[in-house]
């Protein structure tokens, strides 16, 4: 249910700001709708039978990879789960806080009631077994998957593809997942003795220390990729080769189409058994970089979910048409502005680590987070679905939670103390200026999101009251997000969906070369020991200490300015039957979703 607290001034001037942006929507959407126009009259009949097998997803941007040793994105990471196997399946108990993992004949922990709904029909893992000194696990796979070349999933392929995540030419995000294998505590993975493969249905994973079971079934299932179909590319082809845009899988859907930065349009995996082939028939997963023309194609029903609603546009929305309706999820996703920590130039000419000029002191990123007025941005567009954010690890995960850190307040007067301690003086142009430079940059964001260019815009008003030149940049999605991952950014806002098992090392992790996500160059000694403490302790409830002690050097370091929690907001039409939205994603039962026929959908 969502409850409105606007008064009446505030809902009408939001129907009528909406109707304005739904006429000009619908302009560019029928103007565009007539240039694809071939001649002759529609028939409605094909059309609602179409609808009746299509659902059409809207989406900001496009996905980076549909393979899941590049994929990066959540838009890539949504459709791989739905094209690829997976070892185990997972589920997060809301009343815990923990992350369940489930194999067709053993489940990591007892399922607490009203929990547990996740079949573990699409593991490909039968059972496993984790040894006495928790050195090794081995897993036993069922024969009856298959790719849908009609070869048999086997031991082998993960194999070969924790060869790839681990490919330094590759350069996976995922690297710090085989941390813990035999030979990774000597620079690199020994393969041969860290994965065994005895026949075709026994996996051994095999770890130079002990490791807790719920962190090696976590670190041990990553998606694989089939042997047989990429054994021929050499590594460094891997990112170029024309297989990624030809994914061969064995889940519940494969790829019928994929027309970049336009639409990837997925089939019903008839072959799948991984647990069964999606109930929908097709699915269109739409590029659509404007918020604005998303939101009219939902009220029109050219698409049947749109993410990310503004909590201001409700109303209006669910007036146009009844048969919409918003679902709320989280908290999971923060959005976030990232200082470059290093000045990435000079680590990539030299690979020295130098502070950044302008960010590299944590106590000039403490002043620009005191500087951000993070309550105003909440209040004036999440409203009631936003929190503030102290670090990367959420409330939902309630057993690890630092309730006990005071957020750091919006407060002027403090942050020009802080810049003026560490030598940033007002130059005659009220700029901020130290040794000859100015306290200037460019703050860039991925176009199409709304929230996003709604906080830069409050960002820079608030910097440039203490002094700092701020400039805005939006960028397409892609361009932006491939730039960050090449840390070429030296400011940005951004977001990040947090992992529902604490492993941060990718982020955070000072050997900037395996931790692919670790944009700002941060690096802290104590972050990483505080990270491998973790992972001695065998029960995830014996690292509380060492995760309140992470998030208050984290608090106090600022390696970037955590805005805000939110509770996301997703457009959805009725005509969607079986959607379960819960932490896990809004399309974590995807494959379960139905459409009801068309000709029981009125506007």
């Amino acid at each position: 249910m969502i409850v409105l607290t606007e008064n009446g001034t505030k809902r009408a001037a939001s129907v009528y700001r909406f109707a304005a942006h739904l006429l000009i929507a619908l302009l560019v959407f029928t103007l565009s709708s007539c240039g694809h126009h071939k001649g002759g009259h529609e028939n409605t009949g094909n059309r609602g039978r179409a609808m009746d097998s299509t659902l059409v997803i809207a989406m900001l941007g496009d996905a980076d990879y549909l393979n899941p040793v590049l994929g990066s994105t959540v838009t890539s990471g949504n459709i791989i789960g739905l094209i690829y196997p997976s070892l185990l399946q997972s589920e997060f108990d809301t009343t815990t806080g923990l992350v369940n993992y489930i194999a067709l004949e053993k489940k990591l922990r007892a399922v607490t009631p009203g929990q547990g709904k996740k079949t573990p029909k699409g593991a490909l893992a039968k059972s496993w077994r984790m040894s006495e000194d928790h050195k090794s696990i081995t897993y036993v796979l069922r024969k009856d998957a298959f790719w849908n070349d009609g070869k048999p999933v086997v031991s082998g392929d993960f194999k070969f593809s924790y060869q790839l995540y681990g490919n330094p030419v590759i350069a996976s995000a995922r690297q710090q997942y085989l941390a813990e294998l035999i030979g990774a505590d000597k620079g690199n993975v020994d393969f041969d003795k860290a994965i065994e493969t005895p026949d075709d249905t026994t996996l051994v994973f095999r770890f130079y220390k002990p490791v807790p079971e719920y962190l090696a079934l976590f670190h041990t299932s990553l998606t694989p990729l089939p042997a047989h179909h990429w054994k021929a590319v050499n590594p460094d082809e891997f990112r170029h080769s024309a297989l990624n845009l030809n994914p061969l899988g064995s889940g519940p859907y494969t790829l019928k189409s994929w027309h970049q930065q336009q639409e990837i349009v997925l089939a019903s995996n008839r072959k799948s058994n991984l647990p069964k082939a999606g109930t929908i028939p097709q699915i269109t997963f739409r590029v659509v970089p404007d918020y604005t023309v998303r939101l009219a194609q939902l009220q029109t029903g050219a698409v049947d979910v749109v993410e990310n609603i503004k909590p201001e546009d409700f109303i209006a929305l669910l007036r146009a048409n009844r048969q919409l309706e918003v679902k709320t999820v989280g908290l999971r996703v923060y959005d976030y502005v990232g200082w470059s920590n290093i000045d990435h130039e000079e680590y990539r000419k030299s690979g020295r680590v130098k502070p950044h000029p302008l960010f590299g002191s944590a106590q000039v990123r403490l002043a620009l987070t005191c500087a951000i007025d993070r309550e105003a941005i909440i209040d004036g567009y999440l409203k009631e679905y936003g929190v503030i954010c102290n670090t990367d690890i959420s409330p939902s995960l309630k057993w690890a939670y630092n309730d006990r850190i005071v957020p750091h307040a919006f407060n002027p007067t403090k942050a020009s103390a802080l810049l003026r301690a560490e030598g940033w003086l007002l130059g005659s142009d009220g700029i901020l200026q130290k040794n000859g430079r100015k306290f200037s940059f460019v703050l860039y964001t991925n176009s199409g999101n709304a929230r996003r260019n709604y906080a830069s815009v409050i960002i820079q008003q608030n910097l440039r009251s203490i002094g700092i030149d701020c400039k805005l940049d939006v960028q397409e999605s892609n361009v932006f997000f491939e730039n960050l991952q090449q840390r070429k950014l030296d400011a940005w806002l951004a977001g990040w969906s947090i992992g529902l098992e604490i492993d941060p090392l990718d982020v955070w992790g000072s050997d900037l070369n395996k931790s692919r996500f670790n944009f700002t160059g941060y690096q802290n000694p104590r972050i990483d020991r505080l990270c491998e403490l973790a992972k001695q302790k065998m029960d995830p409830i014996g690292t509380r200490p060492y995760w309140l002690e992470y998030q208050e050097i984290l608090h106090k370091d600022q390696p970037i300015t955590f805005l805000y929690w939110m509770k996301e907001t997703q457009g959805f039409s009725k005509r969607i039957e079986g959607a379960e939205l819960n932490i896990s994603g809004t399309f974590y039962n995807i494959d379960d979703w139905r459409l009801r026929p068309s000709a029981n959908v009125a506007l």
